[in-house]
């Protein structure tokens, strides 16, 4: 594998450009903003992806607010709107289950409706209807922005991205009030189904649940943080819960605080 080795005169120039307050990387506000310009227009986030080369993920960081590097920020707002993009894809509509269900799982999750909808590049108002009323279908490009979107967010915690605690206590209270399941009881094979049934598992006491989704939030490859922001409690209660079932608590070496 080849390493590109700067000569002294490009270090020199970056020390100048850094010095007089360039940098890297700059707000990804107006590339976030023209991503969001593109999906109204009908375009899939993987027409987005291919038209910019960006990866997914990086389509999903500028969307939540992180800063770009200027080439990518440039690769963005070139992009226009593919002649494919719009009418074609809003004539074609899928069933809300999934696209409901999904949203309703984030919430649950922590994420409030209206970092969803900027996330989603829509009206808080559309996003609030596919919550609660949308009964009709929604188009093929809303459920797969959902789906993907549900695909970027559900393993992260909304506090590590931004959003505030006092939000994300809104949003699940939010969702404690309405009584939203959360993404872990769905198959994702049958969660677009009508009349798909949320699956709890067989009910156990609340010291075995702690320990038993410990462990698979471990897997997954939470952090102590993530695990107790999920499990919506301290890790010294997951440290107890464990005690009391005399289990050891898992302390993965890679494990950060």
């Amino acid at each position: 594998m080849s390493t590109t080795t700067l000569t002294p005169g490009q270090l020199k120039a970056a020390r100048i450009r850094r010095a007089a307050g360039h940098r890297a990387t700059i707000p990804g506000d107006r590339a976030a903003a023209h991503i969001r310009r593109l999906r109204r227009a009908g375009m899939t986030d993987g027409q987005i992806r291919a038209a910019a080369k960006i990866s997914r993920d990086t389509l999903y960081r500028i969307i939540a607010g992180a800063p770009v590097l200027r080439a990518t920020e440039a690769r963005v707002l070139a992009v226009r709107p593919t002649p494919a993009a719009g009418p074609t894809r809003s004539t074609s509509a899928v069933p809300p289950h999934g696209t409901r269900r999904r949203l309703q799982g984030l919430v649950v999750a922590g994420w409030p409706p209206v970092v969803l909808a900027a996330a989603l590049g829509m009206r808080l108002q559309l996003v609030h209807e596919l919550l609660n009323r949308c009964e009709q279908g929604v188009s093929v490009g809303t459920e797969e922005r959902v789906r993907l979107l549900t695909r970027e967010l559900w393993s992260r915690r909304p506090e590590a991205c931004g959003v505030t605690h006092t939000a994300t206590l809104r949003a699940r209270q939010l969702a404690d009030r309405r009584g939203w399941h959360p993404l872990a009881v769905w198959d994702d094979d049958t969660i677009a189904l009508a009349d798909a049934v949320p699956e709890y598992g067989v009910e156990v006491s609340r010291v075995q649940a702690v320990v038993e989704d410990t462990a698979e939030l471990m897997a997954e490859g939470l952090s102590r943080a993530g695990i107790a922001s999920r499990l919506r409690i301290q890790w010294d209660a997951v440290r107890q819960a464990h005690r009391r079932a005399g289990v050891a608590t898992p302390e993965p070496r890679w494990w950060e605080e």
